[in-house]
């Protein structure tokens, strides 16, 4: 196992995010009071979104100068290795995504990855802030790993487009829409 670059300062903001998911997913489920936590997780990117829009515009026009971070951050993450029914899963932008297994036809989880019986209930939460994609374990009995390492016990992660995740059996890998996107325009403009 080789060992992750460890992060020398964690943003005060994204521990607080952190902190808040944290505490939302140990408590009992309250539709009112899980509406507030995703609103207030939506607003705060919107306003990160209008900072950044700000910011990347052309002087003369007002158009932006960059991909917005819908565009940029939009991912899904693919199966490689598991029995779940589904091959992928399109991760929200405006809120985290539940990594667990729920045993049941339905599941208010967002990645469902039962029957594998080696994933927790609740087992990680992979969210985008506005820069880039995160993931923490949410004290998983089995833990989770990224590409070779055990993420047990430590905070937020970053990680990109291309790194496997493992969860039990289960082998997942994070897959950029936008480079998608692009192999699939590649492909048809080859096939012309």
């Amino acid at each position: 196992m080789r060992p992750l670059e460890s992060q020398r300062k964690t943003p005060e903001v994204l521990q607080a995010f952190t902190e808040v998911a944290e505490e939302w997913l140990q408590r009992r489920r309250n539709r009112r009071a899980d509406g507030a936590v995703l609103d207030a997780v939506q607003r705060r990117q919107e306003r990160h979104q209008g900072e950044q829009r700000a910011h990347t515009t052309s002087a003369g026009n007002g158009t932006p100068a960059t991909p917005s971070a819908a565009i940029v951050g939009a991912a899904r993450l693919v199966k490689l290795q598991g029995e779940q029914p589904s091959a992928s899963w399109l991760l929200p932008l405006d809120r985290p995504a539940i990594v667990g297994r729920s045993g049941k036809k339905t599941s208010s989880l967002d990645i469902d990855l039962w029957p594998d019986t080696a994933v927790s209930r609740r087992h990680a939460l992979i969210w985008f802030d506005g820069k880039g994609w995160c993931i923490e374990d949410l004290r998983s009995i089995n833990g989770t790993l990224l590409d070779d390492s055990d993420i047990r016990g430590q905070r937020a992660i970053h990680f990109a487009p291309g790194t496997t995740i493992r969860c039990g059996y289960t082998l997942l890998r994070l897959t950029a829409l936008e480079s998608e996107i692009g192999n699939s325009v590649q492909t048809s403009a080859e096939g012309s």
